[in-house]
């Protein structure tokens, strides 16, 4: 049995002793999986005041063959920026601090910079005391910079969000200004002192002038929806909050003779925002009553589920539904329209969507031409 101490990055594990024969095949063993994952070894030992790399080592380093590694020299394969934590790591284990593990910039022998992964931890003899230190570095650089990437994309997408909110309340303020200059100048008018060709074309003004000031208005809708969403969250009775949409809705319900139906007696309570759950129970029932199939009367249905601890708010109608196959995302545009649909329910279910997934939450859609449409957000 030999008690030669093994070679290799895991040579600072103890090991019981072992075959010479041993000690070579887990040496290699342990050389491949060293090279696979970009990892090395090194020790410092006190008592003879040697410093000591492993063979991986010194390739992740880029060091001649014959290199012999210094104290003295440690600091050259470190970025200049973590030598205060390098030196500060040092005297911490060899005072006894249990481990150093952390992401840090390395230099080459060649001058090359990549980040590493290093973990260090002293060197004990069998009466527990230090006589060293020891550790491992792996080579993460590629990682490392995918993550600085990411962070510097979130960063910029993150910049750019805030550049179009800010250019968002700048443009919908000063155009709702235009807006109601608009209208109160309409209003000062005397339709009836116009001429009949001029009444009518100062009718279509003022239509157009209401139809732009409704469009703004839900658009400033949009703008404030990242607002909205910080604020905290209500417990809100789900009953209670639609009835007050069919109350709003009720002369379009009667119009339309529309039938609703609703049964949250499975989540009777949910935690949301106020504001958005009533815009979202009122545009999604509204639009299924505006929607309506030629051949029979509206009904719409709202309830609530759980379903793998994830609760799920669902509205459904039967009227005449979307074709929406393999582009379901499209019902939610604000600029999609259809023959028997305003634009402003368009804008509407946009905010919707925007709504939903501004809390962190998900909305689907099923829909067949003819059949109806199932709204399920998953909140």
């Amino acid at each position: 049995m030999s008690n030669k101490p093994q070679s290799g990055f895991f040579s600072f594990l103890k090991k019981t002793p072992a075959s010479k024969d041993q000690n070579l095949e887990e040496s290699f063993y342990y050389e491949q999986v060293a090279s696979m994952v970009g990892a090395g070894g090194w020790r410092i030992d006190f008592i003879n005041k040697k410093s000591y790399f492993d063979k991986q080592m010194k390739a992740i380093l880029e060091t001649p063959e014959n290199y012999r590694p210094s104290l003295k020299h440690a600091l050259h394969f470190f970025d200049m920026d973590y030598h205060e934590m390098v030196l500060k790591s040092f005297s911490e284990l060899a005072s006894g601090k249990r481990i150093f593990d952390e992401v840090i910039k390395m230099v080459t022998y060649t001058n090359q910079t990549f980040w590493a992964h290093a973990i260090s931890k002293p060197d004990l003899d069998k009466n527990g005391k230090i006589i060293g230190l020891k550790g491992v570095i792996v080579n993460v650089d590629q990682e490392k910079e995918r993550e600085l990437m990411l962070e510097k994309a979130i960063e910029t997408v993150e910049a750019n969000n805030s550049r179009l909110f800010t250019f968002a309340n700048y443009v919908s303020h000063n155009i709702k200004s235009h807006v109601n200059n608009l209208e109160l100048t309409s209003e000062l008018v005397d339709v009836n002192k116009l001429p009949q060709d001029q009444k009518e074309l100062f009718n279509n003004f003022k239509q157009i002038a209401a139809s732009l000031n409704g469009t703004v208005a839900r658009l400033n809708e949009v703008v404030s929806i990242q607002n909205k969403a910080s604020e905290p969250l209500k417990a809100i009775h789900l009953e209670d909050a639609f009835e007050r949409v069919k109350t709003k809705l009720r002369p379009l319900i009667e119009q339309e003779e529309a039938y609703l139906y609703s049964d949250f007696s499975e989540i009777p309570t949910i935690e949301y925002n106020p504001d958005f759950l009533n815009n979202i129970l009122y545009t999604l029932i509204k639009n299924g009553i505006i929607n309506k199939s030629p051949d029979r009367k509206p009904e719409i249905k709202a309830y609530c589920l759980e379903n793998n601890k994830k609760l799920s708010l669902i509205i459904e109608d039967n009227g005449k539904g979307y074709d929406i196959e393999g582009k379901t995302d499209q019902v939610f545009h604000m600029t999609r329209s259809s023959d028997n649909n305003e634009n402003s329910q368009s804008v509407g279910l946009f905010i919707v969507k925007n709504e939903v997934e501004a809390l962190g939450g998900k909305i689907d859609v099923t829909s067949k031409l003819g059949y109806g449409t199932k709204f399920i957000i998953t909140l």
